[in-house]
């Protein structure tokens, strides 16, 4: 069995983005396990892990439980040994196994639970996912010292949101091998209105018909109509968060390209809002939230792999077969 220990710098590096596209690009079976569960959604099989349902989803894998069992709690950890136990549950049969790292860098230290150790006790290469940031570069430097310290080796770093950058020429003048660069894909930010009705469990007051929108953008509207219309004509597909009261900011809002307008606070619009958001087929959508929560919610969706987007998984395998060493990884 191949096992693969997939670690993020930063928060919304393209861990997913590279499970994904190494799950759907090896000829063979493939597992998927991530020790601690993290981002939780609701979902049909009840309260998941995000990556682990999006996975289980994409491999055909019925039972999404095992896929990650865990939590890490500083003060009631875990052990090393319920971590293998729980591995071999998930990925006995596998041919390839994707282990995907929690989020944050440091996780586990205090108990020696950290991405170095988990990987040397599954006996797993270690690919770390980075920006080019450099904060994050630093970071990569950082992990790969302290993977010497501990007897680890990265077997290869892949490089988000950017291509021929100078973090590849820096890394690997540095003996640190780089696997593949990764572009911006603009397409991979956007999300459907659908998928803000979900996270926000809105109230869709009119334009029914939008809902499979593409949101490319989002905007606040908190300002004045003149100022606002400056911006809305400047934002294409976009969300406008703003309060139900706001009249003039929904009329701005579509009078210019919008996906939908999520109206806050709880406050039914005007009929003359909702009569134009029918006819132009822009949803309207009702939350109790305020509108900086609501804003910062729908920002988690900018991360989000819907694994119901068969063309957004199409192209994550495709970025990642041509941009990727794979046999590097794989090997």
């Amino acid at each position: 069995m191949k096992k693969i220990y997939l670690v993020s710098v930063g928060e919304r590096s393209g861990k997913t983005l590279l499970s994904l596209g190494i799950a759907r690009n090896f000829p063979g079976k493939v597992r998927f396990f991530k020790p601690f569960r993290e981002n939780l959604v609701s979902t049909p099989k009840g309260l998941l892990d995000q990556d682990a349902f999006l996975m289980a989803e994409v491999l055909k894998i019925e039972d999404v439980a095992p896929l990650s069992p865990l939590v890490y709690d500083i003060y009631d950890p875990v052990s090393m040994e319920d971590i293998i136990a729980a591995f071999d549950n998930a990925c006995s049969d596998a041919e390839l196994a994707l282990i995907e790292g929690s989020r944050d860098l440091t996780t586990g230290f205090t108990h020696e639970l950290s991405h170095i150790d988990i990987a040397n006790a599954l006996g797993a290469s270690i690919v770390v996912v980075s920006s080019d940031d450099p904060l994050a570069i630093d970071s990569v430097f950082m992990f790969e010292a302290l993977c010497r310290e501990r007897g680890a080796q990265i077997a290869g770093v892949v490089l988000n949101n950017c291509e021929k950058s100078k973090a590849k020429w820096l890394m690997e003048s540095k003996g640190v091998t780089v696997s593949g660069e990764i572009p911006n894909i603009p397409e991979l930010k956007s999300f459907k209105v659908w998928e803000v009705v979900e996270m926000l469990d809105a109230k869709v007051l009119a334009g029914k018909e939008g809902l499979n929108r593409d949101v490319k953008s989002l905007l606040v509207g908190a300002m004045n109509p003149q100022t606002a219309i400056r911006y809305m004509r400047r934002s294409h597909a976009k969300a406008v968060i703003t309060g139900g009261d706001r009249t003039d900011i929904q009329m701005a809002a579509l009078s210019t390209d919008t996906s939908c307008i999520v109206l806050t606070g709880g406050i039914h619009p005007s009929k003359t809002v909702i009569c134009r958001a029918d006819e132009l087929k822009v949803p309207l959508l009702l939350v109790d939230y305020d509108t900086l929560t609501s804003a910062e919610m729908i920002e988690h969706l900018i991360a989000r792999i819907e694994p119901r987007d068969q063309k957004k998984l199409d192209q994550i395998t495709r970025v990642v077969r041509t941009k990727v060493d794979l046999e590097s990884i794989w090997s």
